[in-house]
């Protein structure tokens, strides 16, 4: 009996594909047709000019481009322009151009004419020319972002005793708003028969600007009484003697400006001018303090601490009677001490 064949591999996948279906598996797809080109580009393969090189594989970068359609004015018919790419801007590119606008915009505000300080609102100055004022603070040919409002308020404070304070800021694109307070004079200070100076309230002197009412006249022979602790701002200050006493010196800050005349002596003036006798002139000596002429022939002076006055005054008539009962004709009579009063004969 002949023994049968065993059929080869090749028969039976033969034989198997008839039988069973062919399943072949799907070919993944992304849902995104802009990554299409890649998952399903094969890669870029580079080549080096130089002899022996290697291949080196670079990913491909497909761009996206986005479709732009006009319409003509035909229902169901459109116009399809061409492709254009999408511009997706990096941060650095961004941060680029932002920096260079900033620095375009600052040049433009220091050298362009449009910055220049040339507008300025002045305000609280009533005697002090505005013309003064503007000479003073320098600002005239500056740009608006080169302006520290700090330094033009010192400038203003020292170049016009008058301000009592000032207060500068500064506004977009070039103006300059200047606030300033005055002082009040309080006395008028009259040496050799010339007003020399005004006195506030607080004993500051600054010089006379216009007129006023209000202030008290005081015929003086001396400049009035200073505080404790005044230093003459026209007396210099001895340089140190070395440099590191010099560097101290100049680390030391400036002290706040003490008024020239004692505030003490503000109000001894202002009481002793409410019994002042009507018609009279206020007089100051630095011996013998406040007082007047008497229009019976002779000088009375209170001295310049009037804490008293009152009893003074009564002092004082009683010792007028006594003089006049002896017939005496007094040259001066001084109630400086209260306790201690004299009269001084021709």
């Amino acid at each position: 009996m002949a023994q049968e064949s065993k059929p080869s591999r090749a028969d039976q996948v033969r034989a198997r594909r008839k039988i069973e279906p062919v399943h072949r598996k799907p070919i993944p797809t992304s849902p995104h047709p802009s990554d299409h080109g890649r998952h399903g580009t094969a890669p870029v393969v580079a080549r080096r000019t130089k002899t022996g090189a290697a291949y080196v594989p670079m990913a491909s970068r497909p761009g996206t481009r986005r479709r732009v359609y006009l319409k003509t004015g035909t229902p169901g018919s459109e116009v399809r322009l061409p492709a254009l790419p999408t511009f997706r801007p990096g941060w650095r590119l961004l941060s680029g151009v932002i920096a260079l606008a900033m620095l375009l915009s600052a040049y433009l505000m220091k050298n362009g004419a449009m910055f220049q300080v040339n507008v300025l609102n002045l305000s609280g100055a009533q005697r002090v020319p505005a013309s003064e004022m503007i000479t003073a603070m320098q600002a005239g040919t500056q740009s608006i972002i080169e302006v520290v409002p700090e330094d033009l308020e010192s400038r203003l404070m020292t170049s016009f005793p008058d301000f009592k304070s000032a207060r500068v800021t500064a506004q977009l694109p070039n103006i300059l708003n200047v606030t300033v307070e005055e002082r009040i004079p309080a006395l008028v200070w009259v040496q050799d028969e010339t007003p020399r100076y005004w006195v506030d309230q607080q004993g500051f002197t600054f010089p006379i600007r216009g007129e006023a009412t209000l202030p008290i006249q005081v015929y003086a022979v001396s400049d009035p009484p200073h505080p404790l602790g005044y230093v003459d701002p026209t007396v210099a200050v001895e340089p140190a003697a070395d440099a590191a006493a010099a560097e101290a010196q100049a680390e030391v800050p400036a002290p706040a400006p003490l008024p020239a005349v004692d505030p003490d002596f503000i109000l001894a003036v202002q009481a002793i001018d409410t019994v002042l006798p009507e018609g009279t002139r206020l007089l100051y000596s630095a011996e013998n303090g406040l007082g007047w002429n008497d229009p019976r022939g002779w000088q009375v002076f209170f001295g310049s601490d009037l804490q008293s006055i009152t009893l003074k005054l009564s002092a004082y008539e009683n010792i007028v009677q006594a003089i006049l009962d002896r017939n005496l004709q007094p040259k001066l009579i001084s109630l400086e001490f209260l306790h201690a009063p004299y009269y001084r004969l021709e």
